[in-house]
């Protein structure tokens, strides 16, 4: 094919495919007769200009959506194409369910602090029902993803829900400290509203996490023994979901018996996670409804296909 010709096909292709131009439209652009606009784009299909991919059913999102449903019981499960859409698709599942929740448990770090950024003003100037809730204490670290507190306030100002703050550091470093902050009057009424959270949203994490979560203090050399690969706030779990427990871990966070009765607990995905974490959050059941990119999705399907 000459090099005139192959330009002419990719220029009647690229307006027929990616500009949408109809067929009548291209002959007038192009000063030619509809049928033979007709026949230039066949000719293209043919010589391998344009390559049309119909995908299956279970490779197209929606497919790969009911996928993950099944094999990991989750109520709904969204897919996205890119990561910029993530924290944006979060939000967007995060508003849904507003208007049927009365208790929020805010978890923490830095996808849920991009997802409270992405989430538009919902409550314009009227004031709601609901009630937020952090499901863990503050951490030292600077990022403010890691101040639930923080956290809470912007997502009450932008929601209208009423913010109620766990004034606790994340990780007491003696059991005697942890039972101070526990028999707290403030410990004691969060400790309540966790027993009604009915609605939350979490980041799916990996072990080794940055930053750490003073898992040496508080673990020993254990998470590395027992194969430790995700986590939910701070706790961490096996490939199969199983937690692993530490002798001298006095973190402040919601009691994962709680966390298992909430009824929508909302599980973001971050690309950055390795695929293996993502597995272990999901196997641990906790996670009803998950906000994931189709790439990572598809990772985790193909390499448990054999498996599933």
């Amino acid at each position: 094919m000459k090099e005139k010709e192959l330009l002419r096909l990719i220029q009647i292709s690229k307006l027929y495919y990616e500009e949408n131009k109809t067929q009548a439209e291209i002959a007038r652009i192009m000063n030619i007769s509809r049928p033979s606009v007709s026949n230039l784009l066949n000719k293209a299909r043919k010589e391998g200009v344009v390559k049309i991919e119909i995908l299956s059913y279970q490779h197209s999102n929606m497919g790969l959506s009911q996928s993950f449903c099944r094999h990991f019981n989750l109520k709904t499960c969204d897919i996205v194409a890119t990561a910029e859409d993530l924290h944006r698709e979060a939000a967007g599942v995060l508003v849904d369910f507003l208007d049927k929740t009365k208790v929020l448990g805010l978890g923490w770090g830095y996808n849920v602090n991009k997802m409270i950024e992405a989430l538009p003003l919902t409550n314009n100037g009227i004031a709601s029902h609901g009630i937020i809730c952090p499901l863990i204490g503050t951490a030292t670290v600077p990022h403010r993803g890691y101040h639930p507190n923080e956290l809470a306030t912007e997502l009450s100002h932008k929601t209208g829900f009423q913010a109620e703050y766990l004034i606790s550091p994340a990780f007491p470093t003696t059991e005697q400290d942890q039972e101070l902050f526990m028999n707290t009057n403030n410990y004691q009424e969060i400790l309540e509203r966790w027993r009604k959270t009915d609605t939350a949203i979490i980041t799916l994490g990996s072990f080794p996490l940055v930053p750490d979560h003073g898992t040496a203090l508080r673990f020993g050399k254990k998470l590395t023994q027992e194969k430790a690969v995700g986590s939910l706030l701070s706790y961490f779990f096996n490939l199969q979901g199983e937690q692993i427990e530490g002798d001298d871990d006095y973190a402040i966070q919601i009691p994962l018996r709680l966390l298992a009765r909430i009824k929508h607990v909302i599980g973001i995905a971050p690309p950055e996670s390795n695929i293996s974490a993502i597995i272990s959050c999901l196997r641990t059941g906790y996670i009803r409804h998950l906000v994931i990119t189709e790439q990572t999705a598809k990772e985790i399907l193909s390499l448990n296909e054999s498996n599933w």
